[in-house]
């Protein structure tokens, strides 16, 4: 993502050349473009010279070619200066996050907010648009501007799955990734009265019983999960009992109406002692639940997390979202950032635009074959 250093326009040799008769030009006048040097060559191709015919034709004198170079380097450089010149916001730039405010990713694009704002010399709002799963602020940031100036705070339900489950008015593949901010595994929770204290009982009794589980809705990153949790068991006899929201859901577990259901981290964390945590589908621990072991480490093959990044209209250009990458990570790398996202339950996620636009069309294509791999509808 980044370029190297500029040429210079043209090279300090160009005063080196010698004038000919000015009658004609002789052979040993003749100039080559071989003979010139490759930044030369560069500063002359926006003229048309890329050969010794045009270059004779047009410039047939020292002094003529002197004032096309004197030209070239003039508005050339002035173009250059102009390039190297890093993205700055011209007004105050908006983050929009597609949820309602006080869920994990609000509180994230809130605490990064000051200090983004810090290092863009402007004011970082952040801009509640929920609804529809995320869509609806997804595809007001897709129709923005792609000046910087508007921004997603991009989240696994709106960008990697929801789009797979119903047509949206976003081609969630055409975001600019800029740079990821954190992730967060599930915790596989039971009602405090489901005859299973471990995971082996839990997976010996959903071949025995028909069990029921609960989630935040169809097709959140919960009920996906769920459904990866379940393939990965070889258990097909589960029922899907979708509710409007997290909080509804463990409210229906905690009285006994469902029988399991998977949690992010940070929403499950303070029912440790309510009910039964049965593992993570994180790739390691977490150190919100550190006695909790994954559903890896237990036998399960089964490794899921949801991811958390900023997100620039489509043709965003390069320098635009590398100015803002940078200042991301900056904020990102400090250790308050770092002790807020473990307060949350979550893991931080570091990366380049391009190591993050790698990670967000891989979680892409991976939630979406599995929506199709299990045939998830809409309910």
């Amino acid at each position: 993502m980044h370029s190297g250093p500029c040429r210079p326009a043209v090279s300090p040799a160009a005063s080196c050349w010698k004038a000919p008769n000015r009658r004609r030009l002789s052979k040993r006048w003749r100039p080559s473009v071989g003979r010139l040097s490759g930044a030369q060559v560069e500063a002359l191709r926006p003229l048309g010279l890329s050969t010794q015919e045009t270059f004779m034709k047009i410039y047939p004198s020292r002094r003529q070619l002197l004032a096309a170079l004197a030209a070239t380097f003039l508005f050339g450089g002035a173009h250059l200066a102009q390039a190297q010149t890093p993205w700055k916001p011209t007004a105050p730039v908006k983050i929009v996050v597609p949820f309602p405010p006080g869920g994990s990713s609000d509180i994230l694009a809130r605490f990064i907010s000051a200090g983004l704002g810090e290092k863009l010399g402007q004011p970082v709002l952040v801009d509640n648009k929920p609804g529809a799963t995320g869509s609806i602020g997804s595809t007001f940031v897709y129709g923005a501007p792609a000046d910087g100036m508007t921004l997603l705070l991009g989240i696994t339900d709106a960008n990697s799955i929801y789009p797979h489950l119903t047509h949206t008015r976003y081609d969630a593949t055409k975001f600019v990734p800029i740079a990821p901010l954190a992730s967060t595994g599930f915790v596989l929770l039971g009602r405090p009265d489901l005859p299973a204290n471990n995971l082996q009982e839990l997976l010996a009794l959903m071949q025995k019983e028909k069990l029921s589980y609960a989630s935040a809705g169809a097709g959140s990153g919960p009920h996906m999960m769920a459904v990866a949790f379940t393939r990965a068991a070889k258990a097909d006899n589960l029922l899907h009992v979708p509710y409007t929201g997290m909080a509804p859901a463990l409210t229906a577990l905690m009285g006994k109406q469902v029988d399991i259901m998977l949690v992010a981290v940070g929403g499950a964390a303070q029912y440790r002692s309510k009910l039964k945590f049965y593992g993570v589908t994180s790739a390691q621990r977490v150190a919100a639940v550190p006695d909790v072991p994954t559903l890896k480490e237990q036998g399960l093959d089964i490794v899921g997390e949801a991811w958390m990044g900023v997100l620039a209209p489509p043709n965003t250009p390069a320098a635009t979202t590398a100015a803002i990458a940078k200042a991301i990570n900056e904020v990102t790398a400090t250790p308050e950032y770092k002790a807020k996202v473990v307060e949350l339950g979550m893991s931080t996620l570091t990366g380049s635009p391009a190591e993050f636009g790698k990670l967000y069309l891989d979680e892409y294509r991976k939630w979406g074959d599995l929506v199709r791999d299990a045939n998830v509808k809409l309910e």
